[in-house]
């Protein structure tokens, strides 16, 4: 799934479609319920993400957001119920869309394999290149690119972690708000942990094409977002007047 930064990434281009007269309370919310249903560790995750139990055994499982709806999108027009499915779109679509055109998992005879127990290589589909299953979610490999990514986003997308305060009111039972200060804490340390020029050294992710696909999910989360008039009524009343 993609990391911190990337969902920030994604809330700011969706904030920046809004425009620019959003309060600040708003934006907050929004930003905290883009993390939120990354409160939940291990296991849990799957609760939290709204992975459905279809697939279970697969390396890669996307939200159902039609789950997440059901129970939530009356409360669309609250900026954390929105913000939290702000980043279950993109997990949806980063499993469903993104990851399909860059890599293929196979089994030991080259034929794409889902099961993580029978993946034996991941090939890298610009490049040709093969990656033995057990090295490529590391740090010189996937999750290492997502930190040799964070600069450059943190920088062209002016990420900054908002400030915590404790949430009342969230009222969704798969998530642990008690834990958003220590998301907060570690989001603080990744925006400058990074250095220019890391995102050169990047193995796995072309990063410009990661940022069009990005950029274009936040065009079409937002393009649903304004088709909704109970979505927007609560957008409006985030508008300074």
């Amino acid at each position: 799934m993609p990391g911190f930064i990337i969902h920030l990434a994604e809330a700011s281009m969706i904030m920046n479609h809004i425009g620019k007269d959003l309060d600040s309370d708003w934006k907050q919310e929004f930003l905290f319920g883009n993390l939120l249903p990354d409160t939940r560790l291990g296991e849990d995750k799957a609760i939290s993400h709204f992975w459905s139990a279809e697939g279970a055994e697969n390396i890669a499982r996307a939200p159902k957001l039609s789950l997440f709806l059901e129970k939530y999108g009356h409360r669309l027009d609250e900026p954390i119920i929105l913000g939290y499915y702000a980043h279950l779109y993109l997990d949806e679509r980063y499993v469903d869309e993104y990851w399909p055109k860059i890599l293929t998992f196979e089994d030991d005879k080259g034929r794409p394999e889902p099961r993580k127990a029978f993946i034996h290589r991941v090939e890298l589909k610009e490049s040709g290149d093969f990656i033995p299953f057990e090295k490529f979610f590391s740090s010189e490999y996937y999750y290492g690119d997502y930190t040799r990514s964070n600069h450059w986003l943190v920088e062209k997308y002016h990420i900054r972690p908002p400030e915590y305060r404790l949430l009342e009111n969230v009222n969704m039972e798969e998530v642990d708000a008690s834990r958003l200060s220590q998301v907060l804490t570690e989001l603080e340390y990744i925006c400058h942990k990074g250095k220019p020029g890391d995102e050169k050294q990047m193995k796995v992710f072309n990063l410009e094409q990661l940022d069009v696909f990005v950029q274009y999910t936040a065009e079409r989360f937002y393009q649903n977002m304004i088709q909704s008039s109970h979505i927007m009524k609560g957008v409006r009343r985030g508008i300074k007047r």
